[in-house]
């Protein structure tokens, strides 16, 4: 298969994946599903997982790749990085993606409110850096546009849930 027309395949996941955790963190909000629902999660699950398999498929394939300097480039991939620590960090503490029944406020999330949603912004801007691939950067910025949405989403559930506590929380931590 050509690898253009890969690259939109892959392009066409990617934004289906957020499309798809778009209308479910709709769902949840109207308190329309049962966040848990083991099928309900194995769906949403298998999503994030195309759009991050499709993510660092296509980035590498993008067909208008920029020769970037090596600084740059290697920037790119310290961000990534980050973010992987990030999010597996966050992971670790948690032990969990959904329905986490309390406030974390130790470890990374004593600095980051939201450490697996920057991670995931650091690994989309990045492994896009770190291939030049600059292009990508566009439908990568539909997904850092969703990720910003599930954070603001979260925000709000936790100013709801623990009220002054989160408020103090959020005033002294970034993110």
């Amino acid at each position: 298969m050509n690898r253009i027309l890969i690259y939109f395949v892959l392009v066409q996941v990617f934004l289906l994946g957020f499309l798809l955790r778009f209308i479910y963190e709709r769902l949840k909000l109207a308190r329309r599903i049962d966040t848990r629902n083991t099928l309900i999660f194995s769906l949403i699950f298998t999503a994030m997982m195309l759009i991050w398999a499709s993510w660092f498929v296509m980035s590498p394939l993008d067909p208008w790749r920029f020769d970037l300097p090596g600084v740059i480039r290697w920037s790119g991939m310290a961000a990534f990085i980050l973010g992987l620590i990030l999010v597996f960090g966050a992971l670790l503490k948690l032990k969990s993606v959904e329905n986490i029944e309390f406030l974390a406020t130790t470890g990374i999330f004593s600095r980051i409110r939201h450490p697996m949603y920057l991670g995931f912004i650091l690994w989309i801007l990045g492994w896009a850096v770190y291939n030049g691939a600059i292009f990508s950067l566009i439908p990568g910025s539909v997904g850092i546009a969703n990720i910003l949405y599930w954070r603001s989403l979260e925000e709000a559930e936790m100013k709801a849930l623990y009220g002054e506590t989160y408020t103090a929380y959020s005033n002294r931590t970034w993110f």
